[in-house]
């Protein structure tokens, strides 16, 4: 597995590629380093809706209480969705950083 970010969205690239399929709307979020922090997930949206809202959440590996989440309003629009999981990334890597 090729980790090349500080933090890292694994298996974000197959769901959108899947079409945003919701069984693939989840994964690990791992550091540069290998260090498993959590998971993340997609929520609250309806992949046959181009522009349907949802969220990103991030949970402690091993909690099932959402630590941080980011909602985005469009789901197939870039600047929408990417803004919200760089949102999201960026206030984990703070937290991990400062933790």
């Amino acid at each position: 597995m090729n980790l090349i970010y500080p933090i890292n969205f694994v298996g974000h690239d197959e769901w959108m590629e899947s079409g945003y399929e919701p069984k693939l709307a989840h994964g690990d979020v791992i550091t540069r380093d290998g260090e498993v922090l959590g998971n993340w997930r997609v929520v609250d949206y309806d992949h046959e809706d181009e522009y349907s809202s949802g969220q990103f959440e991030f949970l402690l590996d091993g909690e099932s209480v959402v630590k941080f989440a980011e909602g985005f309003a469009m789901l197939d629009v870039r600047t929408s969705r990417g803004l919200a999981l760089s949102n999201l990334t960026r206030t984990i890597r703070e937290w991990h950083e400062n933790e």
